[in-house]
C-alpha cells in the first residue's frame, strides 16, 4: 500500500482485488488486458477498440481554443473530476463510470479540451430501476447511463462553485467514437461505490487532484495503472473471458465490500 499525503490528510492506494478486475471486464464491452511487462507504467490496458469496433463515449464539448489554453483547461478539468467523485457517489449508482479529459486537434491551429464519459449501467442498479429510460444516451449505452452522465455533470457544476475553478458551459453534448476524441487522460474510474485510480504515474507534488479527492472525504482508492488499449478480435477472449460476458447480477458495490 502507498499513502499520498495532502493538506487534508492521506489517501491510501490499494492493490486491485480479483473481484474488481472481474467487475471491470464484465462491464466494459471489450474488457481489460494485463500488460506483461507493463507498458509506459501501465500494468493494464482498458480496451477501447477491438478490431474495427470502437467504444462510444459522451463528449462534453467546449469551444475550440489555442493549445496552451486547452492545456490549462485539461488541468482544471482533471481537478474538477477528482473533486466531483464524492458528489456523484452520493447517487448510489452501481455501474461503471469513467469520466476523463480529452484533447484533440481541430482546424485552423485550434484544439479542443473537454470531458468524455465512458461506462455501463448495472442491470441491477438504481440507475436503471428508479429512473425512466433516458432518450439521450440509454439507447446506445444501456438504461441508466443518461442519468449517470447527468448526475456527474451536476456534481461538476457544484465542484466548480466550491473550488472556484471555471467550468465553461458546453457547446455540445454528443456521442462520439473513441478515436474522434484524440488523446485521453485517464484519472479515476468509478465501479459501483469504489473509486479506482488509473494513473500510471503518481505525482505527489504537482497533481492537485489528490488534494481535491481528499478534501471531499475520499481516503482510499484502488490503484490500477491503465492506458487505453487496442486489440484484435482474436484477443477478445483474453480481455473478456466467456464467463464474464455479462454484467454481474449482484451489485458491484456489494461484491467489493
Amino acid at each position: 500500500m502507498k499513502k499520498i499525503a495532502t493538506q487534508f490528510g492521506e489517501v491510501t492506494l490499494l492493490p486491485p482485488p480479483p473481484e474488481l478486475l472481474q467487475a471491470i471486464r464484465s462491464c466494459l464491452p471489450f474488457g481489460l488486458i494485463r500488460n506483461d511487462p507493463p507498458e509506459q507504467g501501465a500494468d493494464y490496458g482498458l480496451v477501447m477498440q477491438c478490431g474495427t469496433l470502437e467504444l462510444l463515449g459522451v463528449r462534453q464539448q467546449p469551444e475550440d481554443a489555442p493549445y496552451q489554453q486547452c492545456l490549462q483547461a485539461q488541468e482544471d478539468n482533471n481537478i474538477l473530476i477528482a473533486h466531483s467523485l464524492a458528489g456523484y457517489l452520493q447517487a448510489g449508482f452501481s455501474g461503471l463510470f469513467l469520466p476523463c479529459t480529452y484533447l484533440t486537434a481541430k482546424k485552423r491551429s485550434l484544439f479542443q479540451s473537454g470531458i468524455a464519459y465512458f461506462g455501463c449501467p448495472s442491470l441491477t442498479g438504481r440507475e436503471g430501476h428508479e429512473f425512466p429510460f433516458g432518450s439521450a444516451f440509454d439507447g446506445q449505452f444501456g438504461h441508466g447511463f443518461t442519468v449517470m452522465v447527468t448526475e456527474f455533470m451536476r456534481a461538476l457544476t457544484q465542484s466548480s462553485t466550491a473550488t472556484g475553478i471555471p467550468l465553461p458551459p458546453p457547446v455540445g453534448l454528443n456521442v462520439r467514437y473513441r478515436k474522434q476524441l484524440g488523446y485521453l487522460d485517464f484519472g479515476f474510474m468509478l465501479v459501483g461505490s469504489q473509486v479506482v485510480c488509473l494513473k500510471t504515474r503518481i505525482n505527489t507534488v504537482n497533481d492537485l487532484s489528490w488534494t481535491a479527492l481528499r478534501e471531499t472525504g475520499i481516503t482510499s482508492v484502488f490503484h490500477l495503472p491503465c492506458l487505453p488499449a487496442v486489440i484484435e478480435e482474436a484477443q477478445l477472449p483474453l480481455a473478456k473471458p466467456a464467463d464474464e460476458q455479462k454484467i454481474p447480477d449482484a451489485d458491484i458495490a456489494k461484491k467489493l465490500g
